[in-house]
């Protein structure tokens, strides 16, 4: 059974130099306990904070108290610290991050994390976030639970039993929510160009953004869509209340949306909360290929900061600044690949801070090979790469940039290998 924790005194016993702390990501920080890790950080050299996608300032405040920081990716925050020389990058497929904490690599020592209350059999909700949670808490040496009365209950591999925990403090404090600001003209340019790739009767997957919000306001209009996907925020409300999405059609999870995590305010809370048409499983799961594979009409629309005119994604570092990371856009663009009738869509505007994002040559690391690339989306049109010779992409590539840099792209026709 789980012991009484109290952050002020009991620090000691559950964190040892050099220790690996896994802190839940999302909304699902525990903010009493990662407030008094960082209070109390000096007690304990050489500790380091493995995160996610934080919601918070939470790595910045760390990086100020001379913790390192260990990512998935750099975003937000962890991109501010990455410039810090603060944060140790784990470049991988989101699927893959519970084989590296299974094979001792990227074990955790302490996993600290949030639930729900105890229900009537007992039992807890992890609530917004359960990605690799499970895996990282079965290798971990101490799991220590925020018993938060605001995390909303959700259904799914959330609800684990009391004992798995070890050590509990009951605090309430809000749940870190999601900010974005609203889509823009050229935002819901490119939905129109997506929502025509859109077949009714799809499972679609998508990502969070101002991008990803635009293309859920132009599939409202669609009928039968099912959800299989990594994370959602407040535009999967929108979704449901426009009544596109029943799931029925899906060859797995019938009837159920699902995810791994949520991004949002407190209307997507709200509205997961106790909800039995939402279906939260462990990222082994939703990233899975094998789990994916029975999926018809399966259309996975991801983004990216920069392509190349042969087709090469990169979606972690523009410029030589990290601002991204590998996340699942692999996972779920293969995934769609090998679906009967699937489709993987890349959305992006051609443009960001004036700068092309249709580039002849890659400013940072492929994250998606060309060969997985197949429909790339910016406001001026569809580029369809799969099956074509490099000079063809090239072409096509060229008609989908900013009209101001198709010149300047032409001149990289010469180049391509």
């Amino acid at each position: 059974m789980p012991r009484d924790f109290d952050p002020g005194r009991d620090l000691h016993r559950i964190l040892r130099r050099g220790d690996l702390v896994w802190v839940a990501q999302v909304g699902g920080e525990p903010s009493v306990l990662v407030d008094a890790v960082l209070t109390q950080a000096r007690q304990f050299p050489d500790i380091r904070l493995m995160f996610g996608y934080p919601l918070t300032d939470t790595p910045e405040r760390a990086a100020a108290a001379g913790i390192r920081c260990v990512g998935m990716g750099a975003f937000a925050g962890l991109a501010r610290v990455h410039r810090l020389g603060m944060l140790d990058l784990v470049p991988a497929h989101y699927s893959r991050y519970s084989d590296s904490i299974r094979s001792g690599v990227l074990r955790p020592d302490v996993v600290l994390l949030q639930a729900t209350p105890a229900d009537e059999t007992g039992r807890h909700s992890l609530g917004v976030t359960v990605d690799h949670l499970l895996t990282a808490m079965e290798h971990a040496r101490t799991v220590v639970a925020q018993i938060n009365p605001t995390m909303p209950w959700t259904h799914g591999d959330t609800v684990i039993e009391h004992d798995r925990f070890d050590w509990i403090v009951e605090a309430s404090s809000p749940i870190a929510e999601w900010k974005t600001r609203a889509p823009g003209e050229i935002d819901f340019a490119v939905a129109e160009h997506v929502a025509r790739l859109v077949p009714d009767g799809a499972t679609i997957q998508y990502g969070v953004g101002t991008g990803p919000d635009a293309i859920v306001a132009k599939l409202a209009r669609k009928k039968e869509l099912g959800i299989h996907s990594g994370s959602l925020a407040d535009s999967f409300v929108d979704l449901m209340e426009a009544g596109a999405v029943t799931n029925r059609r899906k060859e797995i999870d019938p009837g159920l949306s699902v995810a791994t995590t949520l991004y949002g305010s407190r209307r997507l809370y709200e509205f997961v909360h106790r909800n039995p048409d939402l279906c939260m499983r462990s990222a082994t799961y939703t990233h899975s290929g094998a789990a994916m594979a029975p999926l018809e009409r399966f259309v996975s629309i991801n983004s990216a900061l920069e392509v190349d005119l042969t087709g090469q994604i990169g979606s972690e570092a523009v410029g030589g600044r990290q601002v991204g990371a590998i996340g699942g856009q692999v996972d779920f663009q293969r995934a769609a690949l090998a679906s009967p009738g699937g489709k993987a869509i890349i959305a992006l505007g051609s443009r960001a801070g004036g700068k092309p994002r249709i580039v002849r040559k890659l400013s940072g690391p492929v994250t998606t090979p060309r060969g997985d690339a197949e429909y790339i989306v910016t406001e001026h049109g569809i580029a369809e790469l799969a099956g074509r010779t490099l000079e063809e992409r090239a072409r096509a590539m060229i008609t989908i940039a900013h009209p101001d840099d198709r010149a300047e792209l032409e001149k990289g026709l010469d180049e391509l290998a």
